[in-house]
Parts: structure tokens; sequence; C-alpha cells
């Protein structure tokens, strides 16, 4: 992969690097990346502070520094560049220059000690904010949560569960209801407003129960997205 787009690529999450590679990223570009962010938000930080202090000194009169050196003398005349600085360090643009240059460092080391590709806070929260809103949407487009509908076999050997929400289960989950333990055989898709159809049996008491999920028939009633 050509240095220049994997140091790109680099900057972003995995979601957004697999829509323009389908291949791995080589740790040198989030090395050469990091340390190029680091260089840039130090330059900036530097010239942001010589631009900061001038402006500081040229709003400063002279005969006021005078008058300061008069009653406090060399110190006093510190302390105005001790206020400037604190000032400085508390502006936004410092802050951002600053992590930044963090950031930068924290991508190199990532990427040097575990070959870890660290992208870039802002795309990171761009990622986040992005995965919520699609979530919030699949959640509206399922419709209200409901309670599911139970149905037990006379029998008392099966168990046929419709649900508004896709349950996390699967062969190997032991489901557990009204003192009976059931596993999964299969799952059908069925119209609103319970389009999940999960199809259990009775677990032999022989069988290997790997972990128990209790399960509500309310439970995606009380479980809110």
């Amino acid at each position: 992969m050509n240095i220049f787009a994997a140091i790109l690529l680099s900057f972003l999450p995995k979601r957004y690097r697999d829509v323009f590679t389908p291949f791995e990223i080589p740790s040198a570009g989030s090395i050469l990346g990091g340390f190029l962010e680091s260089l840039l938000a130090f330059g900036l930080l530097v010239h942001s502070y010589s631009s900061f202090m001038n402006e500081r000194m040229a709003a400063t009169s002279l005969l006021l520094m005078e008058r300061v050196a008069e009653k406090g003398g060399e110190a006093a005349v510190a302390s105005i560049g001790g206020f400037a600085l604190i000032d400085f360090l508390f502006r936004i643009t410092t802050i951002v220059f600053a992590f930044f240059l963090l950031e930068g460092l924290i991508r190199v080391i990532a990427a040097i000690a575990g070959r870890e590709i660290v992208p870039t806070l802002p795309f990171k929260l761009l990622e986040y904010a992005q995965a919520q809103f699609s979530a919030q949407q699949k959640e509206r487009s399922m419709g209200a949560r409901i309670r599911d509908e139970v149905i037990i076999d006379p029998s008392g050997q099966s168990l046929r569960i419709a649900s508004c929400r896709p349950k996390q289960w699967n062969q190997l989950t032991t489901v557990s209801h009204d003192g009976q333990f059931y596993e999964l055989v299969t799952e059908q898709k069925a119209t609103s407003p319970r389009p999940f159809i999960y199809q259990l049996r009775k677990k032999p008491p022989t069988a290997v129960i790997r972990g128990i999920y209790a399960y509500d028939p309310d439970e995606v009633v009380a479980t809110k997205k």
C-alpha cells in the first residue's frame, strides 16, 4: 500500500477504512501519521504562543511597564509575563493544539508497541454519533416495544416465543423460563408486530448447560435503547 495513503487512512476508524480498502493498514502509516500530527500541532502551538505574546506585549504600554518596574522591580515585570502565559495556556486554540500534540504521540506509541492503528478522536466521535443515529433509526423502524407472546406446547416439551425484537440466542444458549430449561431449535421471520419467532424445546436432563439465560416475556418492554 502507498505510504501516503496509509498515513491518511490511519486517521480513520476501521469502519471508514474498510470503505477505501479491504487490506489492513501497515503500522508505519500510523507511526508517520502520528509523528506528523504531533509535529504540526507543536509548530502551531509555538507559532500561536509567539503571536499571542507579541500581541500582549504590544498591548502593554511602555509607561505601564516602567511603573510596574519602579514599584515591584524585575519580579513584578516577570509576573506580567507569567500571567500572560497562564492566559495563553487556557485559550481554546492552545488546548486544541496541545491535545493533537498528545494524540499524535499516543498514536505513535500504540503503533510501535502494539501495532495498533488508533484513529484520531474527531473521526472516532463521528463514527460513534453515526452508530447512535443508525441504532435509533433501526429501533424506530421495528415499531413499538410490546410484550413477547409465549406459547407452551400442551406436552410441555416445546416453547414458541414471538418477539418484537431479536434475541441474542444460539444453539448453545440455555433459556430458563418458568422453572424449565429450553434450547433453541429454529428461528423464523413473521410479520409485525412480533416478527421474530423462536422455537425452543425442553433441554434433556443429560445435556450440558454452558450458561443460563433467564428469560422474561417483559424484557423487551423493560429494555430501552
